[in-house]
C-alpha cells in the first residue's frame, strides 16, 4: 500500500537520524557528570559580597550560635538541687544543628578576602582591653594565613559537634564543645586581647 511505502521509510530515518545524534552512554554520563555543580570550580569573578565586617559575623553567627551549643549540655547547681540538661526532642536536636551549621559557615565568611574588621569608627565593648579595628585589620594584613587558620580551627570544632548532633551523642557534643572553645580563645588571644590581659 502507498500509505506503507512513505510511513516506513520515516520510521528508519527518524532512527538513524536518533542514532547519529546521541553519543554511547558512557559519553552520555560524562555530559551529565560534567555540569555536577558541587565538583564545578567557582569562575574567578564571582561578585561575593563582603560589606558585613569580621565584628557583625562574630555577633550574628558566631557568638549566638556558640553559647546555644555550651549550654546545650551542663549541670546547674542552685537552691533546687543539681539539675543537668541535655537535648532530648527532635526540635532540641534540630535547633543544635542549625547552631552548627551557622558556625560551620560563619567560619567561612571570615575567611573570604577584603572584609573589614569593623565599621569605621567603631569601639569595643571594653576598648581598653581589646585591640582596635585598625590594629587588628593590620594582623590580618600582615598575615592572612594564620588567620584562615585560625577560622578553619574554628569550623573542624563545629563540625565535630554536627557530628555529635547528628548521632544524638550527648558526652561527645559536651567534649566538642570544649574544643569550640579552645578555638574561640586561641583567635581571641591573637586578635582580640592586649597581651597581658
Amino acid at each position: 500500500m502507498p500509505s506503507n511505502t512513505i510511513f516506513f521509510p520515516a520510521i528508519l530515518l527518524f532512527s538513524i537520524s536518533l542514532m547519529s545524534c546521541s553519543g554511547s552512554s558512557e559519553e552520555q554520563t560524562t555530559a551529565v557528570n560534567s555540569t555536577d555543580l558541587s565538583t564545578t570550580a567557582a569562575p574567578e569573578s564571582v561578585p561575593y559580597v563582603t560589606e558585613i565586617t569580621i565584628r557583625e559575623i562574630m555577633r550574628a553567627l558566631i557568638d549566638p550560635h556558640a553559647d546555644a551549643l555550651w549550654n546545650s549540655v551542663r549541670v546547674v547547681s542552685d537552691s533546687n538541687g543539681i539539675t543537668e540538661y541535655a537535648p532530648e526532642t527532635d526540635e532540641e536536636w534540630a535547633t543544635l544543628r542549625i547552631s552548627a551549621v551557622s558556625i560551620i559557615e560563619g567560619s567561612n565568611s571570615l575567611m573570604m578576602h577584603g572584609r573589614q574588621v569593623a565599621r569605621p569608627g567603631s569601639v569595643g565593648e571594653f576598648p581598653e582591653f581589646e585591640f582596635t579595628p585598625e590594629e587588628v585589620q593590620e594582623l590580618l594584613a600582615a598575615d592572612p594565613q594564620s588567620w584562615v587558620g585560625f577560622s578553619q580551627g574554628l569550623q573542624n570544632s563545629a563540625f565535630d559537634m554536627l557530628d555529635a548532633i547528628d548521632k544524638r551523642d550527648t558526652e561527645k557534643l559536651s567534649e566538642s564543645g570544649a574544643y569550640l572553645d579552645e578555638a574561640c580563645e586561641a583567635c581571641h588571644a591573637n586578635y582580640w586581647y592586649r597581651e597581658g590581659i
